[in-house]
């Protein structure tokens, strides 16, 4: 299943208010996201042929620090912070799809959407 698709930061923060992506640039630049060792992730699910190297944030604030509270949020695929954004996990404790993300170390779309599958399963 391809996941939902939103054309810009803005028309994904209108979808999801509660869970926004910052609409300052340099803010979405800073969250605490996963990168695949600063290449990004081979977008290799949305069938667009593009290979997009992507960014994987942790909505809202980004991944928790480990002196921080967790949060649930929304877990999103973007090209560095940019349009389109990719819905890949919502509802979700942002410090388990963190931790389930960097231990799958993913480099394709593909693998980071197992790992969050994986997290939904283990919860459920």
């Amino acid at each position: 299943m391809t996941p939902e698709m939103f054309e810009s930061v803005e028309a994904y923060n209108a979808a999801h208010p509660t869970t926004p992506f910052p609409a300052e640039r340099h803010k979405r630049s800073v969250l605490r996201g996963y990168r695949a060792a600063m290449r990004g992730v081979t977008d290799d699910v949305t069938g667009t042929g593009s290979g997009a190297s992507l960014t994987v944030d942790f909505l809202p604030g980004g991944a928790p620090l480990p002196d921080e509270a967790d949060r649930v949020g929304t877990v999103v695929a973007s090209r560095w912070g940019e349009g389109p954004v990719l819905v890949l996990a919502e509802n979700v404790s942002l410090r388990a799809a963190w931790q389930a993300v960097k231990d799958a170390w993913p480099t394709h779309l593909s693998d980071v959407r197992s790992a969050l599958e994986e997290l939904a399963t283990a919860d459920a």
